[in-house]
């Protein structure tokens, strides 16, 4: 028998879920992305996903997941997707320099702290 897509589940009332992407062509500040993700700010985020440059990691790429309480960040000297790193085409690319981030959690996802941090990042909100 043919699969069938999963019926959305519904919400009552208001959304159940919301999502907040954020992007930046500088390098971020690992010290204010740490202390967001460690504040009650954070609390909502249910699942969180980047490719994330910090000034304080050099010319490393984060890849960033997090799924509940799990966390995982792998480090590599390019950005992931972009190819090898040798200096094609793609990585002198605005997008192959820009950071990124999607965060998806409760309706309690609030975009002001987020949207400080990634004022003080410089970050462009998408």
């Amino acid at each position: 028998s043919a699969a069938r897509p999963c019926a959305a589940p519904r919400a009552r009332g208001r959304a159940a879920l919301r999502s907040l992407a954020f992007s930046s062509s500088a390098p971020l500040s690992l010290p204010a992305f740490e202390a967001l993700r460690t504040s009650a700010a954070w609390a909502p985020v249910l699942r969180a996903k980047g490719f994330l440059r910090f000034a304080e990691c050099g010319s490393y790429w984060l890849t960033l997941q997090m799924c509940g309480p799990r966390l995982e960040v792998t480090a590599t000297r390019h950005r992931p997707g972009s190819g090898s790193g040798g200096g094609g085409e793609a990585e002198r690319s605005s997008e192959a320099r820009s950071s990124e981030l999607v965060l998806i959690g409760g309706r309690r996802l609030d975009e002001a702290p987020v949207e400080s941090w990634r004022s003080a990042a410089g970050a462009a909100h998408r």
